[in-house]
């Protein structure tokens, strides 16, 4: 049956009593089994970046916490950047306290916490885990009293 439609007969459950097996395109399964898996891992990888400063504007504010929603949406998570410039690089505390705001905003938490990279602070935020909330807001807190 499989010669007559120019198709390959291919065994499916090798392992159950009796074999199963179908009539298919072989060729065309592997390609659409390969796409799938390159989808899969692309958007496993693929991690959307937003990027504050500690001055931002209310609707540059906005702005940003939308796009980041649409990211979290699709993905699951997005990267958030603070900048510091110049003498902002004293007011530390400030700056995680206005990350802290945006991660509350956006209704996640860390995935990882802000971490102070040379003048910027970088921070994954994920969809929200209720039990993490509370722990890693105290983390945090702590963390920014030692700066």
């Amino acid at each position: 049956m499989a010669e007559e439609k120019d198709l390959d007969l291919v065994e499916v459950g090798p392992t159950s009593r009796p074999p199963v097996a179908r009539i298919m395109d072989f060729g065309k399964y592997q390609y659409e089994l390969e796409k799938k898996r390159k989808q899969q891992s692309r958007a496993a990888t693929d991690i959307k970046e937003v990027r504050l400063s500690v001055n931002i504007d209310d609707h540059d504010w906005q702005v940003k916490l939308e796009r980041a929603k649409k990211f979290i949406a699709a993905s699951g998570r997005v990267k958030v950047e603070m900048r510091l410039a110049g003498r902002q690089m004293l007011f530390i505390k400030r700056a995680i306290d206005r990350l802290n705001e945006f991660r509350l905003a956006l209704g996640g938490v860390y995935e990882e916490p802000p971490q102070k990279l040379g003048r910027r602070f970088v921070a994954m935020i994920a969809v929200k885990k209720e039990d993490n909330e509370k722990e890693q807001t105290k983390n945090i807190q702590n963390g920014s009293q030692k700066n």
